[in-house]
């Protein structure tokens, strides 16, 4: 990743850490509902990774943050729109932040459960296989949900068929309130990729540049034919598991969000590096507050969703 590639994944991340607040300062406000899982501490390992596709590779996600979105040209609008209720969003504001769906970004969503997303992305890497398509399709999930059995199930369907999946784990070291070393009898997600014969690989989610290489790695694995790869990313929840959760759990929180930000981290080694200034800096951070600004007022004078458009799209 080159300078110019790290000083656009540091301008995204700002903007998502910036909307994310003001979408929780709205829900505490009681003017959006408060169901935002915060991404806040992840969202440079996300951008990174989807830095390295193409623009017509899909992606399902999780549904920690807005940095998917957001990296891959979904308007700030529509997702705030989603979240709303309102007209304008991807998904007629009926799915929330969790389930955005912008195909014509390749944004194929999430299932209604974490871990059903394993099973869509294969359905996807199956399709590219059988229409002979060169592109790669990735799932974004927790460390949580790779304790569901649609992982395994799926991660070896992925590998027998060489499928064109790349797996990409976001180990914040807990699912909702419980640590992972509770949870899970490895210590790197990683390594149950040798169980199915595929390649497993940790990268520290904090240094975007070994994020971007080693999914670069993935992505020309999978366009190869030569299957799945699994990606285990190191990171930070700098939040709780959602909006309002308080943390009684996690006695370290306080200190967790002075000392683990990857944010401010990223900035003063750009600065280091002489490709960015504190000037820009403050041009970035206006840019970044006149965009929401600019989205939020677009949403709030859209028309609520119709009630009986809530019935509409129903297939079963």
């Amino acid at each position: 990743m080159n300078s110019v590639q790290m000083l656009e994944v540091f301008k995204t991340a700002v903007l998502v850490r910036r909307f994310e607040a003001r979408i929780v300062q709205m829900a505490m406000a009681g003017e959006l509902p408060g169901s935002l899982h915060a991404g806040a501490g992840q969202e440079i390992c996300q951008i990174a990774a989807i830095s390295a596709l193409s623009r017509d590779d899909y992606i399902l996600y999780g549904h920690r943050g807005v940095a998917y979105m957001i990296a891959r040209g979904t308007s700030l609008a529509s997702i705030l729109a989603d979240v709303a209720g309102k007209e304008g969003a991807t998904s007629r504001g009926k799915g929330g932040v969790m389930h955005v769906v912008d195909v014509a970004n390749g944004i194929l969503g999430e299932s209604g459960t974490l871990g059903g997303g394993f099973v869509m992305s294969v359905g996807v890497g199956m399709a590219l296989k059988r229409r002979k398509q060169s592109q790669a399709v990735v799932y974004f999930f927790g460390d949580g949900t790779s304790n569901r059995g649609t992982f395994h199930e799926s991660l070896n369907w992925a590998a027998v068929q060489k499928l064109p999946c790349i797996y990409f784990c976001e180990n914040n070291g807990y699912a909702v309130s419980v640590p992972t070393s509770r949870s899970t009898a490895v210590a790197d997600i990683s390594s149950r990729a040798a169980g199915y014969g595929v390649p497993g690989v940790v990268v520290d989610g904090s240094d975007p540049a070994a994020v971007h290489e080693v999914m670069q790695t993935a992505v020309a694995r999978a366009r190869a034919g030569h299957g799945p790869t699994l990606i285990e990313a190191k990171v930070t929840r700098l939040h709780g598991h959602y909006v309002a959760d308080q943390q009684t759990y996690r006695p370290d929180a306080e200190l967790v969000l002075k000392t683990k930000d990857p944010l401010p981290k990223l900035q003063q080694t750009l600065i280091d590096a002489g490709v960015l200034t504190e000037t820009q800096v403050t041009q970035i951070e206006a840019d970044v507050q006149r965009q929401i600004d600019e989205a939020v007022a677009a949403v709030r004078a859209a028309p609520l969703l119709a009630p009986e458009v809530a019935l509409q799209d129903l297939y079963a």
